[in-house]
């Protein structure tokens, strides 16, 4: 069993969507909201407001089966990959659960995930700690 972070977002007019997802996530695993439900203004990948949040999820799971899993929640959830701004619901592997420490995702470093606004702010309001290599 493997401890996934994941970070989840949304630019619809309310948060109902990160509600639903988190619904859907628990019948991959057992999670829990890490955060609440963050609402402020897009960190340079988009404009308008978002919410936010953090959760875990405890699953059997590959990354590589759990990714394809989020993928097919967002899409069930409204998720668009059109170019048009929407963001139904994102949810992003953000760190896993390792050695007693949460360790940074390599695929979310490579997205710059770390190095925004949201995501440290999240962190912090939590109180949480993710290893980040020096390198990245």
């Amino acid at each position: 069993m493997t401890r996934w972070m994941l970070l989840l977002g949304s630019n619809l007019a309310d948060d109902t969507r990160l509600h639903a997802a988190v619904e859907r996530l628990m019948a991959l695993g057992n999670g829990a909201w890490l955060t609440s439900i963050e609402h402020h203004a897009a960190d340079g990948h988009g404009a308008g407001m978002y919410y936010n949040a953090l959760v875990m999820l405890d699953c059997e799971a590959s990354r590589e089966a759990l990714d394809a899993g989020l993928k097919r929640i967002e899409a069930d959830l409204g998720r668009r990959r059109d170019g048009s701004g929407e963001v139904a619901i994102d949810i992003d592997i953000v760190a896993s659960w390792q050695d007693d420490a949460w360790r940074a995702d390599a695929h979310a470093l490579a997205k710059g995930e770390f190095t925004r606004a949201t995501l440290p702010r999240l962190l912090r309001g939590a109180h949480l700690d993710v290893a980040v290599p020096p390198s990245a």
